[in-house]
């Protein structure tokens, strides 16, 4: 599929939703000049980010799981401002609701590496155990987690992009247009734009 065909399609797919953008936004690349990024790369991000999300609920586990982190091989995956809110002696209630909101980014991560199955509308808030329930256990080594990750292909992962982009500028035009209709999570899209943006290398770097 062409990405003008592409970009087709998810419009067909936003008219049948109710959705109705007003801008003519442009097609994304072609697939051919797509490169993702690699599975264990992905994986490793979602290691850091669940474990973030951990520590948010415990400033005194949070050295533990640095401890944790680094003896397990995944520091170092870590991003700068990550590295930060791990180290920091006190988060912020805004710190809080950042690590809690990248729960919807890992739920899109976990999908581009077929750890999930399906990747429902982003309507509803990622059900947190159900997540849990596919990741290593607590404290536990990552190796095989990470080891057995495939990603998806291009055009699956492409097609997903085009309709989260979309979607997120409908997001932004409903919000600017003060529209009470629009029935889809902008902070769910929000993360899912931010987390397939890094997939498909859109943005070079994670924060």
């Amino acid at each position: 599929m062409s990405a003008i065909e592409r970009k087709l399609q998810v419009e067909n797919l936003l008219k049948e939703l109710d959705v109705f953008l007003h801008d003519d936004l442009p097609p994304l690349e072609e697939d051919s000049n797509v490169t993702l990024r690699e599975p264990q790369e992905i994986a490793k991000r979602i290691i850091i980010l669940t474990y973030l999300n951990c520590s948010a609920e415990d400033d005194v586990l949070r050295k533990e799981i640095v401890h944790f982190l680094q003896t397990d091989g995944v520091w170092e995956a870590a991003s700068q401002e990550e590295k930060m809110l791990f180290t920091k002696p006190i988060l912020t209630d805004q710190d809080v609701a950042k690590i809690y909101w990248r729960s919807e980014a890992i739920w899109l991560l976990m999908w581009t590496i077929n750890k999930v199955d399906t990747l429902n509308l982003p309507i509803e808030d990622v059900n947190i155990p159900a997540m849990f329930s596919r990741l290593p256990a607590f404290m536990t080594s990552s190796n095989d987690f990470i080891d057995s990750a495939t990603t998806r292909s291009v055009s699956e992962i492409m097609d997903q992009s085009d309709l989260t982009f979309r979607l997120n500028w409908a997001a932004r035009e409903a919000h600017l247009n003060g529209s009470q209709d629009f029935k889809f999570n902008p902070g769910i899209l929000y993360e899912r734009y931010h987390a397939i943006n890094w997939v498909t290398r859109m943005e070079n770097e994670w924060d």
